[in-house]
């Protein structure tokens, strides 16, 4: 079974997590072959202060 996992940093809405869900449940089905229902998606919220690129914190 497929298992995906999106970290994001910050916070996402509930509707963008949503569409997000399903959206990316659709893509992995429809290229492996696998029902719905056997795809599973993790979302991952990373505080921005706990996320850094360049050497600095995001803000």
């Amino acid at each position: 079974m497929p298992i995906l996992t999106l970290e994001n940093a910050g916070k996402l809405t509930k509707e963008q997590k949503d569409q997000l869900i399903e959206e990316m449940t659709d893509i992995v089905a429809k290229l492996t072959g696998k029902p719905k229902n056997y795809v599973y998606v993790m979302i991952k919220e990373i505080d921005r202060e706990n996320f850094g690129i360049g050497g600095k914190a995001l803000k």
